[in-house]
């Protein structure tokens, strides 16, 4: 009886992994609620765009500066107390936007706003490391597979949520209910192990080792793995080219040239909805070529620029967001997976926070440039040179050795050793 409910359970059932997993959920829930509940009460209270602006830029900054130091500091000290210390932080932010959200002044809810997105940017790589740490290697891609699934249906639902409530009993509620959410999370860690050194000892805090130092060890295990370095040079394109394609043009397109804004709500709508569904197949699907399938997901966002570049009406459109959430979500699981399973677990976190901060990093750029681009030849090459980048992208990206499998050539080759030398035996 209890082997046949493991088995239903599946990664759930690992020692841990359920606690991580609510952790991540609650979270996620909590980060998705409050931008906003802070932005109907900005705006409630009169503050103008430029305010709005600065407070939701501030949250950026925040997860941008705080993931490298996350990470370093998650690879040395216990991942599960970096979570509750984030966690915590950011009940204490939000906690002083209950007394400043709606009479305040801008600067404050801006700083306290800024806690909310350190947090995060600590949290993450952490999370992503334990995963490593607690779930063996043939699930790990289910574990990931399950969390991303959740983190969808949040950034689904939350919006619908959040509103609702702010427009129930006002953005204070929603605010307590991200508190409590926090909460929730520091608490379902507490009690998961602290990750070991690969001699198996656990960590202790490394004060011979300047920060500089572990710095650099995370870009040299990064550099060591010539699939991740290309996989992250695309990802950093994709992800410019969709930011900009999705926040900047499709907006204009869907007012310009269908008339309505329902074409952008449907397509946002479209792109989360097929994330979910790439989530629903890896969570049970484990290629054999992971870094191959993970090169074609992320072609499919080409999808999107070309998609507004031809199309007159609006349902391919809607086809293209599908088909490049996903892709995007295949990349994901398959990428995470590949972090987890080919680095030691004393750099998983640097090397996880380093692929946050690179990645993320260039779109504000892609959000600035792209206008000016538009503006210079127009919309549809631009919309084409986009496309065309992601796919060439893809295609260099699979020349480099390792990457149909997301691993290093010697690993490879190791491992084929060891298999044959066990078969002597």
């Amino acid at each position: 009886m209890r082997s046949q409910l493991r088995e239903r359970l599946g990664v759930l059932a690992v020692p841990g992994f359920g606690r991580l997993w609510l952790c991540s959920t609650a979270d996620a829930w909590g980060a998705f609620l409050l931008p906003v509940a802070v932005t109907l009460a900005l705006l409630e209270s009169g503050h103008g765009a430029s305010a709005l602006g600065l407070v939701l830029a501030a949250k950026t900054l925040g997860h941008l500066l705080a993931t490298v130091p996350g990470g370093i500091a998650a690879d040395h000290w216990s991942r599960p107390q970096m979570i509750s210390i984030a966690c915590l932080a950011r009940v204490l932010s939000t906690s002083l936007l209950l007394f400043c959200i709606t009479s305040g002044p801008t600067w404050i809810v801006a700083a306290c706003v800024f806690v909310v997105g350190a947090g995060e940017g600590i949290l993450r790589p952490s999370h992503l490391a334990l995963v490593g740490d607690i779930v063996p290697e043939p699930q790990q891609q289910s574990a990931i597979a399950l969390t991303t699934i959740a983190f969808r249906i949040a950034l689904v639902l939350s919006p619908g949520v959040a509103t609702a409530l702010t427009l129930w009993s006002g953005p204070a509620t929603v605010l307590i209910v991200s508190i409590v959410l926090w909460l929730c999370a520091a608490f379902a860690v507490r009690k998961l192990p602290r990750h070991a050194t690969p001699e198996g000892d656990e960590h202790v805090p490394r004060h011979t080792e300047s920060v500089r130092d572990k710095l650099f060890g995370g870009f040299r295990a990064a550099r060591a793995q010539p699939w991740f370095v290309a996989g992250l040079l695309v990802l950093t394109i994709v992800l410019g080219t969709t930011d900009a394609t999705q926040l900047v043009l499709l907006p204009v397109i869907s007012t310009e040239q269908f008339g309505t804004e329902s074409v952008y709500a449907v397509a946002l709508s479209m792109f989360a909805l097929g994330a979910l569904l790439g989530g629903l197949v890896m969570l049970r699907w484990h290629p054999s070529k992971p870094g191959r399938l993970a090169m074609i997901g992320l072609a499919f966002c080409a999808a999107i620029p070309f998609s507004l570049a031809f199309s007159e009406i609006a349902w391919p459109i809607f086809v293209a967001h599908f088909v490049a959430g996903v892709g995007m979500e295949v990349f994901n699981v398959t990428w995470f997976a590949a972090i987890q399973r080919e680095f030691a677990t004393d750099v998983r976190a640097r090397v996880t926070s380093l692929d946050f901060l690179i990645s993320y990093s260039v779109s504000p750029l892609s959000l600035a440039v792209v206008p000016l681009a538009v503006a210079a030849v127009g919309t549809q090459p631009v919309l084409v040179f986009m496309g065309a980048a992601v796919i060439l992208g893809g295609l260099c990206a699979l020349a480099v050795p390792g990457m149909s499998l997301f691993r290093t050539a010697t690993a490879v080759s190791a491992e084929k050793e060891s298999g044959s030398r066990g078969g002597d035996l």
